[in-house]
């Protein structure tokens, strides 16, 4: 279904890109600038005059803004008793904390036994290699006697 007012927005639209085309390449930059920005304001306060109501409406939690610090000091408390709870009743964090200061010395201890045992076998190739008798291509080993 088609209205007068959609070929009557067509023609405008055309009609404005048709001046755009012609006059802005003619004006100084100083007036496109001042016209965007006016244009911009004006666009702003329309918006802001047809909207107002329906962000007023649609913005029902910055009621909730008001109960923010005593929710905060509420969170703050609960989490002080927490850790004056655990921290009192300390039997398994203890050995936790010691359960995991094992686990990493362990783990400590076997990737350092893994480098050594590396390098030590790095270092016996690297000295037989170096040290053995380099024997010419196509020749035979010597044989031992």
């Amino acid at each position: 279904m088609e209205s007068l007012l959609t070929a009557f927005l067509l023609f405008l639209a055309a009609l404005t890109a048709l001046l755009t085309y012609m006059f802005v390449p003619k004006l100084p930059i100083v007036a496109l600038a001042t016209a965007a920005a006016v244009a911009l304001a004006i666009g702003i306060w329309w918006h802001w005059t047809q909207f107002s109501i329906d962000y007023r409406l649609s913005t029902w939690q910055e009621a909730l803004r008001n109960y923010a610090s005593y929710v905060m000091v509420l969170v703050v408390i609960l989490l002080s008793y927490a850790f004056y709870v655990f921290s009192w009743n300390g039997g398994t964090l203890q050995s936790l904390a010691a359960q995991a200061a094992s686990s990493v010395r362990d783990a400590g201890r076997r990737a350092t036994e893994r480098i050594a045992s590396s390098v030590s076998r790095a270092a016996n190739v690297a000295s037989n290699t170096l040290f053995s008798e380099v024997t010419p291509e196509g020749a035979p080993p010597p044989m031992a006697e």
